[in-house]
C-alpha cells in the first residue's frame, strides 16, 4: 500500500482556531526586501519572470 503525505502550507493556515492574518507591520520590510531582489536582477515572488516566460515559450526539441 502506498501513502501520500500532504503538507500545510504554514503560512495562510489557521492555527489553534484563530485566523492567521498579514501582520501590518511586516509588510516594509516585504516591500524593502522585494525591492531589492528586482534590482539585483532576482525572481521576486508575485512578479513575473521574463526569463523563464521566454524559456517556457520555446520548444523543447531543436528544429529539423
Amino acid at each position: 500500500m502506498t501513502t501520500t503525505m500532504r503538507l500545510t502550507p504554514a503560512i495562510g493556515v489557521q492555527r489553534n482556531g484563530s485566523e492567521t492574518v498579514p501582520r501590518a507591520e511586516l509588510e516594509p520590510i516585504f516591500t524593502e526586501l522585494a525591492k531589492r531582489w528586482e534590482a539585483s536582477g532576482r525572481a521576486v515572488p508575485g512578479r513575473t519572470d521574463e526569463e523563464w516566460a521566454i524559456l517556457a515559450r520555446r520548444y523543447p526539441w531543436p528544429g529539423p
